[in-house]
């Protein structure tokens, strides 16, 4: 009985909170660039390893136009932010939150 209200709950806050991702009503606001949540986060490192690596890259190329790579890199660094899931990550928090609670409750 427990398990279920528990197993309630998990559903309730996926459906307030599961945004970017979600086969189950087709919706994935990722523009197509991933299936699943553990290749949205590596896509989002992949863009934040990109814009590190042009940022440490424009000294060793002087005759580069620095703040057109700033723009560049400002850009898509603004990409990686939209990318974020946050109301996801409130889920994963809120979803812990009900399996420690229910940890505690079966000391």
């Amino acid at each position: 009985m427990k398990n279920r209200k528990i197993v309630q709950q998990i559903n309730e806050l996926k459906k307030k909170h599961i945004e970017m991702i979600d086969d189950s009503q087709d919706i994935n606001y990722t523009c197509g660039l991933v299936s699943d949540y553990s290749e949205l986060m590596n896509r989002i490192a992949d863009l934040l390893k990109i814009s590190q690596k042009a940022l440490e890259g424009m000294q060793a190329v002087p005759e580069t136009n620095c703040l057109e790579i700033e723009y560049n890199v400002a850009d898509v660094i603004g990409i990686a932010i939209k990318l974020l899931p946050f109301s996801e990550m409130q889920f994963i928090d809120r979803t812990m939150e009900l399996l420690n609670k229910t940890k505690d409750q079966r000391k």
